[in-house]
């Protein structure tokens, strides 16, 4: 055919949403991040949301995060993840924009951990005790495993 022109597009499967999505950079490096999160720090794939819509804890708010990972515990509020991560393309990262980005989410979640994976390097922060700031880290622990009941014998 002369002067047709074909579109070949690629895609990865979500492993949170369970489907397949377009593997634009970015999304690319979402799914290693995913993929790390499960395979390294044990993370249950139920507990990790990809695109997570912000609209569930503010009607107002359009915007999606990339990856959050909720509590494993009963009754922790959503707006508390265990983690929050934002993801960007190699080559793209600009500190302002992103530090802007993060903390319009933080004035509607509390994470108890920060990931900024930008390209092939990732950035972590913990919640301070006080509850009110982000200090940086070196790393972020495996999951924490579900409490397990006592056996009748202990």
């Amino acid at each position: 055919m002369r002067g047709a022109l074909f579109t070949v597009s690629r895609s990865v499967f979500d492993i949170s949403r369970q489907k397949e999505v377009a593997a634009t950079p970015e999304e690319e490096v979402r799914q290693q991040v995913v993929s790390w999160l499960i395979k390294e720090k044990k993370v249950p794939v139920h507990l990790i949301e990809t695109e997570f819509a912000l609209k569930a804890l503010d009607p107002k708010n359009a915007d999606r995060l990339d990856i959050l990972v909720h509590h494993f515990r009963a009754g922790n509020p959503l707006n508390r993840p265990w983690l929050l991560v934002e993801c960007k393309r190699p080559g793209v990262e600009s500190p302002q924009a992103l530090q802007a980005q993060v903390n319009k989410y933080l004035r509607i979640l509390t994470p108890q951990f920060i990931m900024l994976a930008l390209g092939n390097r990732a950035v972590f922060f913990s919640l301070s005790d006080d509850k009110k700031s982000f200090a940086p880290v070196s790393d972020i622990p495996e999951y924490p495993a579900p409490a397990r009941p006592l056996s009748r014998g202990n």
